[in-house]
């Protein structure tokens, strides 16, 4: 087992490194259980969220044994970038690769546990939703933007959300391992595209595009007819796999 535990959590090094062995013998809170697996454990007080990935298949074990980085690696090498461009998410603290003879089999994201609210509860899931969260969302989306980020799954159940304040939110972004960095700003063919995952609530995805286009000086008609017709193909293309 290959271990990497950031800096500020090397004295819990050792107890870190059981985590995965811990998760696999039913320890822990478990969270989620479906492709992947998530559970929470306290460790020295602090409780920490270990996420498991899917145990990849035969060619999956060459790729990323030695052409790509394990979706473990990335998470916690992406949270790292998050951070740095300013971007709220969960704090890093280790991952973990499981090798049998030699081929990756399973890797294993350690961050710290952050508070807040699945936007998808708070929006789609609300026939009335806040018209002010839906657009500190598209707020959101346009400053992740703005600081190159294209977030490799874009959908509100990735946004973490917390009211500071009446009517002032706050956003901590979560499985970031997909995303993309860039210098600056993408191009506006890749911010839309981006966006195409949010929800598959037509008058959701729409009011969120249109609020986006506004606070990035588009025409806000114009983005909505692409914006739909990206949904269009996202969706058959997602049904004919």
């Amino acid at each position: 087992m290959k271990t990497v535990v950031d800096e500020r959590y090397q004295h819990l090094a050792d107890e870190i490194g059981r985590l995965p062995q811990r998760m696999d013998e039913g320890q822990g809170e478990l969270v989620y259980d479906s492709r992947n697996r998530v559970a929470r454990f306290i460790i020295d007080g602090k409780p920490m969220m270990v996420k498991r990935f899917k145990r990849v298949n035969a060619v999956q074990q060459v790729v990323y044994t030695f052409f790509r980085k394990t979706k473990a690696e990335r998470a916690f090498l992406f949270a790292k970038e998050f951070l740095r461009r300013g971007i709220a998410t969960p704090q890093p603290v280790a991952y973990m690769e499981e090798r049998q003879h030699g081929l990756f089999t399973t890797g294993y994201f350690v961050s710290m546990e952050t508070p807040g609210t699945e936007m998808s509860l708070l929006l789609r899931e609300v026939q009335d939703y806040p018209r002010d969260l839906a657009e500190a969302v598209a707020r959101q989306v346009v400053l992740m933007h703005s600081k190159g980020i294209l977030h490799g799954d874009l959908n509100l159940s990735n946004f973490l959300c917390t009211e500071d304040s009446p009517g002032h939110y706050h956003f901590t972004m979560i499985d970031t391992n997909r995303s993309h960095f860039c210098d600056g700003m993408p191009t506006d063919d890749a911010c839309l595209q981006n966006m195409v995952r949010l929800t598959h609530r037509r008058d959701l995805y729409e009011d969120l595009v249109r609020r986006y286009a506004q606070l990035r000086g588009w025409n806000q008609d114009h983005t909505a007819r692409q914006a739909l017709a990206l949904l269009h193909q996202f969706e058959n293309r997602k049904w004919r796999l």
